[in-house]
């Protein structure tokens, strides 16, 4: 795709996500560098970024969209609101959920190859957040095509953090328990944090003191629905919680 192709595309993602129209199944996004280029464009007329999230950190995951790596998005920083949020479902298309550990930084991270170790330091705290999602109509299984228009992300809830170590992770959405387990999640949160701060950095796009580091979800996609509210403990870590209303 031409530079133009992609500012154009980047533009329509753009009007398409403002208006919570059914999510487009583009066929022409060649490799990983077009789609990232078209999310760079996008990124840079919706305003400004806040955080970053990985998707698709499992293999399984990644077979099934079609691509070799992890996915990544941005996240805008006027869609993370804090715990207790109340959300109007008027908001969303349909509003999904996807209950995760975030990374909140506390210092820019160096753009150099960074690993589990050594994006540690840089690191606030960690804390339960609930990611959004908004498919819009998606069945999408084109891995290229999500990514370069942002991986669904519509936000998050960021919890209250009460201490720093990651135990059983509880996760409920009105009456129904969602997961109940020692340990859910898809891999280490600072290994997550250290893909995306070299793959962004490889983009040279630094992640920075007070973003929020989504880490890859302890469940697939949950739906809330309208009424409900979702909670997330994990155990010496803190909990999140959220409503849907009207």
């Amino acid at each position: 795709m031409t530079p133009d192709m992609i500012a154009q595309r980047a533009a329509q993602v753009a009007e398409a996500r403002k208006n919570l129209t059914d999510f487009v199944d583009h066929d022409d996004i060649p490799d990983l560098e077009t789609a990232y280029a078209v999310q760079d464009a996008l990124a840079a007329l919706e305003g400004p970024v806040g955080g970053y999230k990985i998707s698709w950190n499992r293999a399984e995951l990644q077979a099934n969209f079609g691509v070799s790596a992890p996915g990544a998005a941005r996240i805008l920083k006027q869609r993370i609101v804090p715990d207790a949020a109340v959300l109007p479902a008027q908001d969303y298309s349909l509003l999904m959920l996807e209950p995760e550990i975030a990374a909140v930084l506390s210092a820019d991270i160096p753009m150099q190859p960074q690993d589990a170790d050594s994006v540690a330091q840089y690191v606030g705290y960690l804390v339960p957040a609930f990611e959004l999602l908004d498919r819009r109509g998606a069945s999408s299984i084109k891995g290229l095509n999500i990514i370069s228009q942002g991986v669904f992300n519509a936000g998050v809830v960021l919890g209250t953090p009460s201490g720093t170590e990651i135990g059983a992770t509880h996760v409920q959405i009105g009456d129904t328990v969602h997961c109940d387990a020692p340990d859910a999640s898809p891999e280490p949160p600072l290994q997550a944090l250290a893909y995306l701060a070299n793959l962004f950095a490889a983009r040279g796009v630094q992640l920075r003191q007070g973003d929020v580091i989504m880490c890859g979800s302890h469940t697939g996609l949950l739906p809330i629905a309208i009424g409900d509210t979702a909670r997330m403990a994990v155990a010496g870590l803190g909990e999140v919680s959220l409503s849907l209303t009207a």
